[in-house]
Formats: C-alpha cells, structure tokens, sequence
C-alpha cells in the first residue's frame, strides 16, 4: 500500500457509512456540537467587540484622544504648526478640563466636567461631531456663557436648550483668597454620545468661556487626533522631539491602560468559557471514534495484513475526527455570520413573537381574569438599558482562529481515540475468520 490516496478514501467511507449498531448518528451531532459552538462563539465575540470599540470610540473621541501632551512651560515657537505637520495626524487643538458642580432647575447641583475647547472645534475636529447626536440646539460653542450639556445630565437638572445653568467656581487670583460664585451659563445644546457616563456627566464649553473657572495653576492642553490611531507609538516619537522638555505626552494605550485591559481580559474568558463547548464535543467525538476502533477490529486486522502500517490506519480516524471538524466549522461559521450581521433583526423578531404570544394569552383569559394582563415585552426599552440596539463587529481574525481551534479539538480528540489501532494484531484478529 504504497500509494497513500487510499487512506483519504476509507477516511470518507467511514465518515459517511452507518456504523453497526448506532449508524452515524454520532459522527452528525458531534459535528453539529461542534458548528453550535463555533456558531455561538463567533455571535457573542461580535456583540463584544461591537460594545467594546463603542467604549473604545467614545473613550478616543471624547475624552483622552490618541495622544494627549500636558505642557510644563510653554511650548517652542511653531510647535502647534509643526505637530499638525507630523504625518498621520488628523487634527491637533488645545482644550481644557474642569470639574464643577452644575444647578438647573432643581436645588440639588451635579458634579460635571467640563470640556473647553476652541470655538471653531468643529473645524479642528470634525470627528468630534461625528460621534455625538445633537437631541436639541445646537454644537455652537461661540456665544458668550453658553454650554453644551449631555443628555442625561440635562434631565437630572430638569432643563432643556434655550435654558439656563448655573456653574459654581472658585474666584480669586490665590488659593488664600478664594470664594464660591455661581456663573450663569445659557444652554446652546444638549447631546447624546451614546456612552452613559459622559452623557450624564459632561459638558462642553469654549476656552473663552473657560477662563473664569480656571484655577491659577491650571494650564491648556494639547490634544492630537490621528489617521490611524495604532500608528500612535511613531507620532508620540515625532512629538516629543518637537516639543522637548516643554511637557509629557501620552499616548491612548497608557492614558487608558486599565480600562482597554479590562475589556481585553472580559473578551478572553469568554472566549475561554464558551469554547468549554468545544472540549465536551471533542471528549464525545473521543468516546465515539474508541467505539469505532473496536467495532471496525476485523477492517483493521485485514488493512495491516494487507501491510498498511498503524501509522496509516490511525491517520484514518484522524481524518474522520477532521472531517467533522471541518464540516462542523463550516456550517458554524455560515451560521454565525447570519446571526451576527443580523442580531437585531433576530431580537425584534423574538420580541414580536413573545408580544403575540402575550396578546393570545391575554385574549384567552381575559374572560376568567379580567384585572390580570400581561404586559408587552421590550427587549431594549430605555426605561432599562441605555441602548437602542446591539452593535456587532466581525473581526476576520477571531473568526480564523475559531475555525482552527474547532479543527484541532477534534483532530487531537481522534488522534488520542486512534491509539488503540496499535495494540491490534491481524493474526489474533483474522484467527478464527
């Protein structure tokens, strides 16, 4: 048996043959295990990653940028011209951060941070706008004693665009001298970002209107937006040759270390017990191959006395673990896809469903119980969660490594099964044949 195609030959018939006793009734639900794990897999990593580059975004966006530089003394002349100069990099603008307590219509204030940026942000950062939703007025940070307030922070205060806010601050030129005053600020807008933290407790304003509540150590920030932001460790190396001793720059990756490492572990042990499945279906495809060993005893002792080698014969089980592997990620990974890129299309089906069977049963027992009535079911109502629907994200990599971890589960599992080929000898085999 030089020629080695026929070891791929057996490995197909036994695939696809009915066994003795069980048919091949084990050989299709461990591929089915197998494609409902790869399936269920592929689904829920593309709902996290969906969340997660939502957080990531927001984070970007909004808050830390790609790269932040926090100057000790003023920067060298042309360093803004020759930082937006550095290629890759999409914008850079001074901003602000400041922490204050915020009153609306209710006596109770709220702790909010404020945002100052340049008037004509919207020019420096076009992507700023991108990510948020405008819910009333307007992103105009010009006016004089204006603010622009997130979603949820406006209705904890109970005021909408076009109302008033009052802002406490600290006056004084020393920290000796300082006393609380409240500065009236008019509401230009009020956005929605889509992440709840900021929107409950954020706010922008313009630089300008930021100097009344800078404290007298408090200096202006640089904030640098990039093309790429996984391009950050070339530019970071660029900006501090520009800007020297002057300050410190950041990078997103250690401005945001704990956060990002956080969703990184989440999305591992996840990924880990979920592919607990595919450990339970190897151990089944274990048990069932051990079972064909011993049940094709008499095909093995005739093959090795034909002068296969043990070698060739378990190289045939193993086949037969790949091919269900192979079967079983192909129709995973075409099932995941559907689910995936349909995640909210399937939700509000099921919500329908549940809906109709609630109305049925209401129409059924209305007559025996009139003072008892279901209520509709929502799956994303905004009474509970702060979403309007799943965001789902396909990583083309994940998807690969999930394929392959499902084939070697199944290959390694019919490797070990294939071991006792070895142990059979044809002549004790063929003695009484």
């Amino acid at each position: 048996m030089k020629n080695p195609g026929w070891v791929f030959l057996v490995a197909g018939r036994y695939f696809k043959t009915r066994r003795r006793e069980r048919g091949n009734t084990a050989s299709v639900l461990s591929a089915a295990g197998i494609a409902v794990g790869v399936m269920t897999l592929i689904a829920v990593l593309s709902v996290m990653n969906g969340f997660q580059l939502t957080t990531i975004e927001a984070i970007l966006e909004l808050n830390s940028y790609h790269l932040r530089i926090s100057p000790d003394e003023p920067l060298p002349p042309n360093a803004l011209m020759r930082l937006r100069g550095i290629s890759g990099v999409k914008s850079v603008f001074s901003f602000a951060e400041i922490q204050t307590l915020i009153r609306g219509l209710y006596p109770d204030p709220q702790v909010c941070v404020l945002r100052a940026l340049p008037e004509n942000i919207a020019e420096e950062d076009p992507s700023l706008l991108d990510k948020l939703e405008l819910v009333q007025g307007s992103f105009d940070l010009s006016p004089e004693q204006s603010v622009i307030l997130g979603s949820e922070l406006a209705r904890r205060l109970k005021v909408k665009a076009g109302e008033y806010v009052s802002l406490l601050n600290l006056a004084g030129t020393d920290f000796s001298g300082l006393r609380p005053e409240n500065l009236t600020f008019l509401v230009r807008g009020i956005f929605k970002s889509g992440y709840y933290e900021y929107d409950l407790g954020w706010g922008f304003i313009s630089l300008n209107n930021a100097r009344p509540l800078l404290s007298p150590l408090d200096t202006l920030m640089l904030g640098i937006k990039l093309e790429d932001r996984f391009g950050d460790r070339a530019v970071l190396r660029k900006a501090e040759d520009i800007i020297g001793e002057s300050g410190k720059t950041l990078s997103w990756r250690e401005y945001n270390r704990a956060i990002f490492g956080a969703l990184r572990v989440e999305k591992v042990m996840m990924m880990i017990l979920i592919g607990l499945i595919f450990v339970v279906v190897a151990s089944n495809i274990y048990q069932s191959l051990r079972r064909s060993v011993y049940e094709r005893t008499e095909e093995i002792g005739v093959l090795k006395a034909l002068g296969a080698s043990t070698f060739s014969i378990r190289l045939i089980f193993i086949l037969e673990g790949a091919f269900i592997g192979l079967a079983g990620s192909f129709f995973g990974q075409i099932l995941g896809f559907l689910v995936a890129g349909h995640v909210n299309e399937i939700f509000a089906t099921a919500e329908t469903l549940m809906n109709r069977l609630i109305d049925l049963l209401n129409a059924l027992l209305r007559p025996y119980f009139p003072n008892v009535r279901g209520q509709a079911v929502s799956f994303f109502s905004p009474a509970y969660f702060y979403l309007t629907e799943v965001p789902s994200k396909i990583f083309w990599g994940e998807a690969l490594f999930i394929y392959a971890f499902a084939m070697l589960s199944t290959t390694l599992a019919a490797y070990f099964a294939s071991g006792r080929v070895a142990s059979i000898k044809p002549a004790e085999v063929l003695r009484y044949e």
